[in-house]
C-alpha cells in the first residue's frame, strides 16, 4: 500500500513530542511494508537524508512565514503550510493521504481531493492548547497572538468535516471529535515512541549519583512555566543533597542563569539523543507536571517505557484511565513535596520497568498502525 503522509515539520531528529509521534509511526509504517511518501514542511531546519530509512521519498516544503501569513482567517500555523507544489504532488496518484496535525489541512478541503482517503492525526484539541499557551505567556503581544490562534483554530476546526477518519491521540480527545463530528469516523490511536527492550536497562546508579529529572523542549512555554513553579515551590523544601536535573533543548538566558545559581541542580542544554536516553535510564524520579490538560505527554511515556525510576505527576499530566496505575498521582506543593522526599528515599525493583511496560503496551501504545491502513 502507498501512503503520502504531510508532516508540519522535518521529524528528524525525533527530539520532542509531535516529531517522536510522525517519526516513530513512519517508522512503523515501512516495517508493516507500506509505501511511505513524506511530504514535510521546514522552518530553519536542513534536509534529513537518515528520513530515507523509514520512507520512500521525501519532499520538503517552505513555510510562508512572517506577517503576510498573519492577517488571514485561517490559522497561523495552517495558512503558513500552503504550498501548491505540495498538492500538485497529492494529485499524482490517487493514494490515501493522512494529515499530520490541523497544521497541514490547508488542502483537506480542496475540490482537486474530493474523492480521496483522506486521514488527519490530531495530536490534540488545537484550540485548547492555543488557549492555554496563551495563559502561560508573560508578553501581552505573545498572549494576543496565542489567545487569537486559538479562536481562529476553534473556528477552523470544522474542517475536519472532509476527513475520512480522524486519528486522536487519546481517549479524551477522541471522544470530543466523535461528539463534535459524528459522522465522521474517529479513533484514538496511541502515540509512537521509540521502545526499548528492558534487557538493555541496567541497574539503578549508586546512593550518591540519584537525581531528580525534568525534561523536555526548554523553550516551550508551558515547560518553561513548569520549571519556575518546581525551582521555585518545590526545591526550597527539599533536602539540600537532592539533586535535581533539568534537561531539554533550547533553554533561555534567563533560565540558564536562574539554574546556575542553585547549588543542588543541574542544567543538561541540548542534549545528545544517546545522552537524554541515558538520563531517562537511570533517573532515581522523574518528575512531570503540567498546568494544561491538553493532548498526550510523549515525555511521560518515554518515562514509563525507557527509565526505571519512580514517575511523579499531576493529575493533568494523566491523559487516560489506566496511568494511575503506573504513576504517583500528587496535586499541590505539599503533597508533591512529600511524594519527592519519600520516592528519592524508595528503592526501585528491577521488575517495575518490565511490569510498566506491559501495562503501558495493554493500553495500546504498542506502535500498532492497523487504525491507519484499515
Amino acid at each position: 500500500m502507498k501512503l503520502h503522509v504531510v508532516s508540519f515539520q522535518v521529524p528528524f531528529p525525533p527530539d520532542y513530542g509531535g516529531l517522536i509521534d510522525v517519526y516513530y509511526k513512519l517508522k512503523a509504517l515501512k516495517e508493516a511494508g507500506c509505501s511511505v511518501v513524506l511530504h514535510t514542511y521546514r522552518y530553519e531546519v536542513a534536509e534529513q537524508p537518515d528520513l530515507l530509512k523509514v520512507v520512500d521519498a521525501v519532499y520538503y516544503y517552505e513555510r510562508f512565514t512572517g506577517w503576510c501569513s498573519m492577517f488571514s482567517f485561517r490559522p497561523y500555523i495552517v495558512y503558513s503550510r500552503r504550498s501548491k507544489l505540495l498538492l500538485e504532488r497529492l494529485c499524482e496518484d490517487d493514494s490515501p493521504i493522512l494529515f499530520e496535525g490541523l497544521h497541514t489541512c490547508y488542502f483537506l478541503s480542496n475540490p482537486l481531493l474530493r474523492d480521496r482517503q483522506k486521514w488527519v492525526r490530531m495530536h490534540n484539541v488545537e484550540h485548547d492548547y492555543y488557549y492555554f499557551l496563551g495563559k502561560s505567556c508573560v508578553s501581552w503581544y505573545g498572549k494576543c497572538y496565542y489567545y487569537l490562534e486559538a479562536w481562529k483554530l476553534k473556528h477552523y476546526e470544522r474542517v475536519l468535516l472532509y476527513a475520512d477518519k480522524i486519528l486522536a491521540i487519546t481517549n479524551t480527545d477522541a471522544l470530543y471529535f466523535t461528539q463534535k463530528y459524528p459522522f465522521v469516523s474517529t479513533y484514538c490511536l496511541p502515540c509512537f515512541f521509540d521502545n526499548i527492550s528492558v534487557e538493555t536497562v541496567t541497574d539503578v546508579s549508586p546512593e550518591n549519583e540519584k537525581y531528580i529529572l525534568y525534561h523536555g523542549n526548554l523553550s516551550v512555554l508551558e515547560n518553561v512555566r513548569v520549571i519556575n513553579y518546581i525551582l521555585d515551590n518545590l526545591l526550597p523544601k527539599l533536602d539540600i543533597n537532592m539533586r535535581v536535573v533539568i534537561a531539554g533543548k533550547n533553554p533561555d538566558k534567563h533560565l540558564r542563569e536562574k539554574i546556575s545559581r542553585i547549588p543542588n541542580v543541574s542544567l543538561v542544554a541540548n542534549p545528545l539523543q544517546e545522552e537524554m536516553n541515558s538520563l531517562i535510564v537511570f533517573a532515581h524520579i522523574h518528575l512531570l507536571l503540567t498546568f494544561q490538560n491538553t493532548g498526550i505527554k510523549l515525555k511521560l511515556i518515554y518515562s514509563l517505557m525507557k527509565g526505571h525510576g519512580h514517575c511523579l505527576v499531576n493529575s493533568m499530566m494523566i491523559p487516560d484511565p489506566g496511568f494511575e496505575e503506573v504513576c504517583t498521582i500528587a496535586d499541590g506543593q505539599e503533597a508533591q513535596v512529600i511524594a519527592l522526599r519519600k520516592l528519592y528515599h524508595t528503592p526501585l525493583m528491577p521488575e517495575a520497568l518490565q511490569w510498566r511496560q506491559q501495562a503501558l503496551t495493554k493500553m495500546g501504545y504498542n506502535n500498532q498502525v492497523t487504525l491507519i491502513l484499515h
